[in-house]
């Protein structure tokens, strides 16, 4: 093989020094990314153990980091999902049951006239449960949070209060009992969710009241109802 040479101005290049000298370059250059990159580790070392990061705990924040992912891809799932019985309220951050409910006054008997919506709303939550649970370390809570209407002007005492407490109360359990009577739900605890029946009575966040519904003639009337909520949690349990 021939030397390979090049001539310029009448002198006489050897290629393998040219090689030699880019070389010698990219080394340069890799040794500077290497001190830059060395000092922005350094600096996160130095932040992440101001906030308590260190070797010992690194392993729980990103197991907890993980998780934390997965509820809020739970969440994100709830504000995206079309569901013909339940609805996400950005207003109050909670996922409610649409089907209208209104029971008789001082009454916590469901009404025939809605016990075939809430057995169908009670199966598309079953349904709602099992597409989005697709982890153990991910849990639920469904919230059925019943309620009562205070009548317009009064200023009930304690003991008419925790009446309507238990009222509202029956109420929520009602509609656990009629979903339960029906196969809905049975087997919650094996999708790793649990269910808790509440009573607000006059309280609750979300109520409807002249201010939140001023064309209406009786708002606070449409308060003698349920709300339904998932409520998504980590159980990671350190070991």
């Amino acid at each position: 093989m021939r030397k390979i040479k090049f001539r310029e101005n009448g002198e006489e290049h050897n290629f393998w020094q040219n090689y030699t000298d880019l070389m010698s370059g990219f080394l340069i250059v890799f040794i500077i990314a290497s001190l830059v990159a060395y000092n922005k580790y350094k600096g996160y070392v130095e932040l992440y153990y101001g906030v308590g990061v260190t070797e010992a705990n690194i392993n729980d924040i990103v197991v907890n980091a993980k998780l934390y992912k997965q509820i809020k891809e739970f969440q994100e799932a709830q504000n995206q999902l079309q569901s013909k019985y339940f609805a996400y309220s950005s207003k109050y951050d909670r996922f409610e049951c649409t089907v209208d409910v209104l029971f008789k006054p001082e009454d916590p008997v469901i009404p025939d006239v809605n016990k075939a919506e809430l057995i169908a709303a009670g199966k598309e939550l079953e349904g709602i449960i099992k597409k989005f649970v697709t982890t153990t370390d991910v849990a639920f809570k469904v919230v059925i949070e019943g309620r009562a209407a205070q009548k317009f002007g009064t200023n009930p005492d304690l003991a008419h209060r925790s009446y309507a407490e238990t009222l509202s109360y029956n109420r929520a359990r009602n509609l656990k009992n009629l979903w339960l009577d029906n196969g809905i739900l049975t087997n919650i605890e094996s999708l790793h969710g649990e269910i808790f029946v509440s009573g607000s009575g006059y309280g609750g966040q979300g109520r409807h009241t002249h201010k939140t519904d001023p064309n209406s003639k009786d708002p606070e009337g449409l308060n003698k109802t349920f709300i339904i909520q998932i409520v998504p949690y980590i159980t990671y349990d350190k070991k």
